[in-house]
């Protein structure tokens, strides 16, 4: 537009407020003939008149009113905008996506969200919940910043450190005749395979993890059911509907059985990761400085780990 917006919704506030170009003229400290210009050129590329001329005082249109609130609104989400820019320039303030799984983020996201926003309320989360598959695509796709779960043996360009080991347990309902202090043998397994197994769906890491512990061991079954929930899949076995390995729950039923699985046969472990092809930002570093904090990690002998 030949026209300045900026100006233009000075002029237009100046008639509104004083009832007259003159007026306004006087107020902007410019000529009369300029504001006239200015409001002409601008009616005719917009094709509608934007102030009234025939009512004393003066009036913006009911379109007048609609473009100038606009341009307010415009200058207004501008001004928010610079002011943003330059606190991230100062480092005042930044933004963090996080991509990871809902049970992930149930498990992990209430201690080390809530210390990570007292300790830097001036950043932003950013969360993503997903199953972890699709939340380590979105951080190599440049989607999310940080991925937060298992460790896939499918990850590719990440950087990640490893914050703890997770050990698993089968969940059996009381009902079932299976009690044995732990599984130190994947065959102890056999005798669970003729009752419905509820499994992590395939899009989860855990789904994998769970999965690939079954076939190298070949106890093969088809899964009665799949979700990407472990709260569920707990929920589930707590009612009877079958049996589960998940990684091991703080708290169960009555109802259920927790037998653990011998650390050597099966654990997974969580990362935090971004690619490769990514600086640490300082709010990257300052959220792994709570983590370790949280998951009481010494900095100094955590090693940061290469996947390519």
């Amino acid at each position: 537009m030949a026209f300045s917006t900026t100006r233009l919704a000075e002029i237009l506030t100046a008639v509104k407020n004083l009832g007259s170009i003159t007026a306004a003229s006087q107020h902007l400290f410019v000529s009369q003939p300029y504001i006239s210009r200015t409001i002409k050129e601008a009616e005719q590329q917009l094709g509608i008149q934007l102030i009234d001329r025939t009512t004393k005082p003066t009036r913006l249109t009911y379109a007048g009113a609609q473009y100038l609130a606009g341009l307010q609104k415009i200058q207004q989400q501008l001004s928010d905008l610079d002011q943003t820019m330059h606190e991230l320039a100062q480092s005042k303030s930044g933004h963090l996506s996080i991509a990871l799984s809902e049970s992930m983020a149930t498990q992990v996201l209430p201690e080390l969200g809530s210390q990570f926003l007292q300790e830097y309320p001036q950043y932003h989360l950013d969360i993503h919940e997903m199953p972890s598959l699709a939340a380590e695509k979105a951080v190599t796709d440049n989607q999310s910043d940080v991925y937060i779960g298992p460790k896939s043996a499918h990850h590719s360009a990440f950087f990640y450190r490893i914050m703890h080991k997770q050990s698993f347990s089968v969940l059996v309902p009381t009902s079932y005749p299976f009690s044995i202090p732990q599984v130190t043998h994947p065959q102890q397994l056999t005798s669970l395979l003729h009752q419905p197994f509820i499994g992590c769906d395939l899009q989860m890491v855990l789904g994998e993890i769970t999965r690939h512990f079954m076939a190298d061991h070949h106890l093969f079954l088809q899964p009665a059911l799949t979700l990407n929930s472990l709260s569920t899949i707990q929920q589930l076995v707590e009612r009877g509907a079958g049996w589960t390995i998940l990684p091991t729950p703080t708290t169960t039923a009555s109802t259920v059985r927790t037998i653990p699985l011998d650390p050597q046969l099966l654990t997974y472990q969580l990362i935090m990761a971004h690619r490769t092809s990514k600086e640490n930002t300082p709010e990257m570093t300052a959220f792994l400085r709570v983590a370790q904090h949280v998951f009481n990690i010494d900095p100094a002998t955590q090693l940061k780990h290469r996947d390519d």
